[in-house]
């Protein structure tokens, strides 16, 4: 297949009669009278024919060719490099696969590694005026819309109190400074840690120990999230998982927004277990620090347990680890002593 047109030489205004033919394996041929010249069609340029303005052919040379018949020329052209691309996949198909490989291990690595580490690099960075000022407005929100003020009596508020301060003076200092807070919630025995230093602990869970060392452990758990900075880590890192997700996906609307929410929600709930572990065994080594033993703490749990049987949900769908995992782990330190 040949075409007629004219070619200028390389850094020359000569316009000279040409001849340009396609060969087999993906050659071009260009033939005037100063001689005739073979390349891949790979390393052609092609610059599209414009307005009046023709198709146009740059060889690496410099040679450049233009036909009389544009439209032939340029959809001939494009079909051979269909073929050629097509060819290079054919015959590159295990560099392909390795490269999707490696871009998936990289995004794995991300997730699971690098936004972690980067979100506790960056709570560091933020003014504790932010800690503070999440803290004080969900314990609000809390306040309005879930949990009632304690039924406890002021004598036992006290003596919680004074329990608290002494248990806090026996561990290390944590990021921000701990206080107890006594709330009265219907659904069950509880206690969460806010990121201003809030440790709100309701009347079930008081109720529900046995010993001023078993509630102590539960209240060593929830400085343990303090110690880590946990809450304003998880903020920050569900908010660079919804950046990273959205850029990948590169929308957020309507269905790819239900996949993001999706995804978002099943990488923050395998995070947060996570960080339940992470302040089940700060709780175990303070234990131990300042009982000698985790006895109380395997009792308290062991009686979570009972308290909570029946009202878990799937373990997936769960930010705490199995309470019998917890159990488990627990088991182990107490053998370990």
């Amino acid at each position: 297949m040949s075409w007629r047109g004219f070619c200028h030489p390389p850094n020359s205004a000569s316009k000279l009669d040409a001849e340009l033919t396609l060969l087999p394996q993906q050659q071009i041929r260009l033939c005037c009278d100063a001689g005739s010249w073979d390349w891949p069609i790979s390393r052609v340029n092609m610059t599209p024919s414009l307005g009046r303005l023709p198709l146009t052919l740059t060889f690496p040379d410099g040679h450049q060719f233009i036909p009389q018949d544009s439209q032939a020329l340029a959809a001939a052209l494009k079909g051979a490099r269909r073929g050629t691309r097509l060819h290079w996949w054919e015959r590159h198909w295990l560099a392909i696969g390795g490269s999707v490989l490696t871009v998936a291990l990289l995004m794995v690595l991300m997730f699971s590694h690098g936004l972690p580490g980067l979100s506790r690099a960056l709570v560091h960075l933020l003014p504790e005026e932010v800690a503070a000022h999440v803290g004080e407005q969900t314990l609000a929100a809390l306040d309005e819309h879930l949990l009632q003020p304690t039924a406890l009596s002021e004598a036992r508020q006290h003596e919680l109190h004074q329990q608290f301060v002494r248990l806090v003076a026996q561990v290390p200092p944590t990021p921000v400074l701990p206080r107890l807070q006594l709330r009265r919630w219907e659904a069950g025995p509880n206690a969460l840690a806010l990121s201003d230093g809030t440790i709100v602990v309701m009347d079930s869970l008081v109720e529900l120990a046995e010993t001023p060392a078993q509630l102590n452990s539960i209240l060593l758990h929830e400085l343990g999230h303090l110690e880590y900075q946990h809450v304003m880590t998880s903020l920050v890192r569900s908010a660079l998982i919804s950046t990273a997700v959205a850029l990948m996906t590169g929308e957020s609307t309507g269905l790819a927004d239900n996949f993001l929410g999706g995804g978002v929600f099943i990488l923050t709930q395998g995070y947060s277990r996570a960080d339940e572990a992470e302040a089940d065994a700060y709780a175990l080594a303070q234990m131990q620090r300042v009982y000698g033993s985790v006895m109380p703490m395997q009792q308290m749990f062991e009686r979570l347990e009972a308290a909570t049987a029946g009202k878990d949900g799937p373990e997936w769908l769960s930010t705490h680890p199995g309470m019998q995992h917890r159990l488990e782990a627990i088991a182990a330190a107490a053998e370990a002593q």
